[in-house]
């Protein structure tokens, strides 16, 4: 008898440990799952603040696009390409969250209840795999048409600052300030005497080089400072006049020239000094 009651113990106690294991089987799943959730989770809330930076990007770029004298289709169609994909980044993202609002609901249950449902698990995990690897792709994509409209931004700000160097360049009138020896020697300048009697012409003969030693910039109405005695400035067609297309001041040995002529802005010029 006594033996009898101490089988029906002992299969009582197995049976009570059994149970236990599988109990604790199945709280290490749920807490597993648990565990991959919140660090997944935490991945993908980074990626998120990454993709509001391109927003940001987004929003800057539609402004210089609007800024600029003529639409670039191509950045407008990289902006609008970006743009759809960050949308879609957002919406997987809307439809994590809500999915792992419901994980986690359900795995709280499973603790309650102490009794992990292995197929519900493997189904939750795979839906939560599945939406994690396309918001990676999503962020992947957006990174690297972020990063192509960056290049792109910085390609239109050089070509804008080309655009401002050709503008002030053409607005511009260009002065190459010399000797009149220097001048002959190097090809630029052209003397002679009008019909004998007026005096020595000058005559601008070879177009001033971009790298040519001595050249100045000035705007026309705005005061251009030469050292030295002025004999006289001209363009390819002969001697300005002063008065009529510029005007002259001396002060403590330079002289300020200010260019009246608006058809002088772009053009070449040469202004003769005394040696």
């Amino acid at each position: 008898m006594l033996h009898k009651t101490a089988r029906y113990a002992l299969a009582g106690a197995l049976c009570l440990a059994l149970f236990s294991c599988g109990e604790d089987e199945d709280l290490i799943k749920i807490e597993e799952l648990s565990n991959d959730i919140n660090a997944a989770t935490a991945i993908i809330d980074s990626l998120n603040y990454q993709v509001e930076t391109s927003n940001i990007l987004i929003d800057n770029l539609r402004a210089q696009v609007d800024s600029l004298d003529r639409v670039d289709a191509k950045l407008l169609a990289e902006v609008q390409t970006l743009s759809e994909q960050v949308k879609k980044f957002k919406n997987l993202y809307t439809e994590q969250q809500r999915h792992n609002k419901q994980l986690r609901s359900e795995l709280e249950r499973m603790k309650v209840e102490k009794q992990a449902d292995k197929q519900v698990i493997a189904k939750m995990r795979s839906e939560s795999d599945s939406l994690n690897t396309a918001l990676l792709g999503a962020h992947t994509r957006i990174l690297r048409q972020s990063d192509n409209l960056k290049r792109m931004q910085l390609d239109l700000a050089q070509v804008q600052d080309q655009l401002e160097q050709a503008k002030e360049a053409q607005s511009a009138v260009h002065v190459l300030v010399a000797t009149e020896a220097f001048l002959k020697e190097n090809g630029y300048l052209k003397t002679g005497r009008k019909l004998g009697l007026f005096g020595k012409s000058y005559k601008l003969v070879k177009k001033l080089g971009a790298d040519a030693a001595n050249v100045q910039k000035a705007r026309v109405g705005s005061p251009l400072l030469i050292a030295g005695e002025l004999k006289g400035i001209a363009d390819r067609y002969g001697k300005l006049e002063e008065g009529q297309d510029y005007t002259m001041e001396k002060t403590d040995g330079q002289v300020s020239v200010t260019f009246l002529n608006d058809m002088l802005e772009g053009v070449d010029l040469i202004a003769v000094v005394k040696e």
